[in-house]
C-alpha cells in the first residue's frame, strides 16, 4: 500500500484528485498544480525487483507518473462534506485542500474508535498540520492517545481540544457528519 493522499482542489465545488506515493504541498503551484514529478523511483524499483514489468502491459507499475497528483480527478463538484465521505482512514494518509489561489491545507488522516451502545465503532479524524515535524508530533500525540485505551471517548474529545487552530475535523464513518 501506498502513502495515499487526497487532494482536493477547490474550483466552484472541490475537484478530487489521488497521489498514490503522496505529495509535497509545496510542489502544488500554479507552475506545477498536480506536484511536479513524483518522487517514487523506490517503488519502480521494489516493483522491478518483484516482477517481470514486460508481463504488465499499460499498468502503473510500467508506466512512469509524470506527477505527483493523478491529473484525472476521481470526482468533480463535491462539496467539503463529500470530499470527507471519499476519506477511508484505512487507505488514505493525509488530505491536502487547495485554495483556488494554490495555498495548500494539509490534514492528517487519524483513524479512531468511538464508543456506541453497542460496543465500539469507526471514526476518523482530519487534523490540520504544519510541516513533517509538526505531523511527526501529531502521530505521537495519538499514539500516546490511543495506548490510553480510549473506552469513553476521550481521544476524540482531546483532539477537539489539541489545538482548535489546527482546523480539526471529527467525523464518523458510518454517519459521515463533518
Amino acid at each position: 500500500m501506498g502513502h495515499r493522499t487526497l487532494v482536493a482542489y477547490d474550483r466552484d465545488g472541490y475537484d478530487l484528485h489521488e497521489a498514490h506515493w503522496g505529495a509535497d504541498p509545496e510542489r502544488i503551484t500554479p507552475e506545477t498544480p498536480f506536484g511536479g514529478p513524483p518522487d517514487d523511483d523506490w517503488a519502480q524499483a521494489a516493483a522491478t525487483d518483484l516482477i517481470d514489468p514486460g508481463r504488465i502491459e499499460g499498468g502503473e507499475l510500467t508506466e512512469r507518473r509524470r506527477t505527483a497528483v493523478d491529473s484525472d480527478p476521481i470526482a468533480t463538484g463535491l462539496s467539503f462534506a463529500d470530499v470527507c465521505d471519499r476519506i477511508d482512514p484505512v487507505e488514505h494518509e493525509a488530505l491536502y485542500v487547495v485554495s483556488s489561489d494554490f495555498s495548500v491545507r494539509t490534514y492528517l488522516v487519524f483513524a479512531l474508535r468511538r464508543p456506541d451502545d453497542e460496543g465500539c465503532r469507526t471514526s476518523a479524524a482530519l487534523v490540520g498540520y504544519d510541516g513533517e515535524s509538526d505531523a511527526t508530533y501529531l502521530r505521537g500525540w495519538l499514539a500516546g492517545a490511543r495506548a490510553a485505551r480510549d473506552t469513553d471517548g476521550t481521544v476524540v474529545g482531546a483532539l477537539r481540544w489539541l489545538d482548535p487552530e489546527r482546523g480539526t475535523v471529527v467525523y464518523l464513518d458510518d454517519e459521515r457528519g463533518v
